[in-house]
C-alpha cells in the first residue's frame, strides 16, 4: 500500500469560498502535488492531518472531488483550523461554539464513502490499522527548555495575547483545554494501530523541531508530550501537521513524518518539494 501525507491544506486560501468548486479547476491545482510533475504516481490512500480550511462545505465538497480524481481512501483528522468561527456567519451558524463546527465537520466527513475522520477512532484498510485524533499543544516545551515560564496563568496569557486560537476557537478558554480532551482519544488506540495520524507534533525535543524555530517559547502551542505513545504504541508511522515546515524523524522506532501545504506564500507546494510518500 502506497500512503501520500499531506497537512495543513487551508483550502480557502486557493480556492473561492462561496462558489461550488470546479473539478477542473480543483484538479489543474493538484495534479502537480499528487503527481510531482509525472515523478511519481498517486498512492492508494491520502492521510490529512489537520488544517483542511475554514468552511466545512467547501471542505467536504473539495474532498469529495480528491477521493473520485485520485484516491481509494482518504483519511483525515481535524486541525486548530477546523475549530475557527472566521466571520460573522460562521459565528451564528455554530451558536460562538467550535465544538459545533467540528462536530459537524466530522459528520460531514464520515458519511461519505471511502473519507474518514477519525476521532480517537480507528479504521482499518487491507490489514493496515490507522488511529488518529485531533491532538493538541501542551506545556511540554516549556517545561524542557523554559521550566521559569511553565506556570498555567502565564502560559495562558501567552496564548491569548499571541494566538489566533484564542480569538477563533470560540467557546475554548484555555491553552489546555482541547489538550485535555484530546489526549484521552489517544490514550484509547496507540496500542492498537500501525499508522498514527495527529495534527500536533507528538514531540517538543529541539531534534524534532523545525531548526527557525529552536528555543522559541512558542513551540509549546506546536508540541506536545508523545513519548510515551511513541515509546510503548504499536505504530510504526505517525503523520503529523500543525507546523507548516517539512519534517522527518525516527524516535523509538516510529517514523514521524510532517508534509504541509500551508499557505500560498509559503515554499511548501513549489516545484520539486511536495507531498511525502510511505510504502506500507
Amino acid at each position: 500500500m502506497t500512503i501520500n501525507i499531506l497537512s495543513d491544506l487551508h483550502l480557502d486560501f486557493y480556492f473561492p469560498v462561496n462558489k461550488v468548486p470546479d473539478v477542473n479547476v480543483v484538479k489543474s491545482f493538484f495534479d502537480p502535488i499528487f503527481f510531482d510533475n509525472s515523478k511519481r504516481e498517486i498512492g492508494d490512500v491520502l492521510i490529512i492531518a489537520g488544517d483542511i480550511g475554514h468552511y466545512n462545505h467547501q471542505n467536504i465538497q473539495i474532498l469529495q472531488i480528491l477521493q473520485a480524481e485520485y484516491y481509494q481512501h482518504i483519511i483525515c483528522v481535524l486541525g486548530n483550523h477546523d475549530y475557527y468561527l472566521v466571520d460573522y456567519k460562521s459565528i451564528d451558524k455554530y451558536h460562538n461554539n467550535a465544538f459545533n463546527r467540528a462536530n459537524e465537520m466530522r459528520e460531514l466527513i464520515n458519511e461519505q464513502d471511502h473519507i474518514y475522520c477519525l476521532d480517537g477512532t480507528l479504521i482499518e484498510i487491507e490489514g493496515i490499522r490507522f488511529g488518529g485524533c485531533d491532538s493538541s499543544y501542551s506545556n511540554a516545551y516549556l517545561q524542557k527548555y523554559f521550566p521559569l515560564q511553565d506556570d498555567d496563568s502565564l502560559i495562558n496569557t501567552m496564548w491569548k495575547n499571541e494566538m489566533n486560537d484564542y480569538r477563533m476557537m470560540r467557546n475554548i478558554n484555555s491553552y489546555i483545554e482541547l489538550y485535555n480532551i484530546e489526549i484521552k482519544k489517544l490514550e484509547s488506540i496507540y496500542d492498537k494501530c500501525d499508522v498514527m495520524i495527529t495534527h500536533v507534533n507528538p514531540s517538543y525535543l529541539h531534534k524534532h523541531l523545525p531548526a527557525t524555530y529552536i528555543n522559541n517559547k512558542f513551540n509549546t502551542f506546536f508540541t506536545f508530550d508523545g513519548h510515551k505513545f511513541l515509546k510503548n504504541g504499536t505504530m510504526k508511522h505517525w503523520i503529523f501537521g500543525h507546523t507548516h515546515n517539512k519534517l522527518e524523524y525516527d524516535f523509538h522506532g516510529v517514523k514521524c513524518l510532517c508534509s504541509p501545504l500551508g499557505y500560498p506564500a509559503e515554499s511548501n507546494n513549489k516545484e520539486g518539494d511536495f507531498i511525502k510518500s510511505i510504502e506500507i
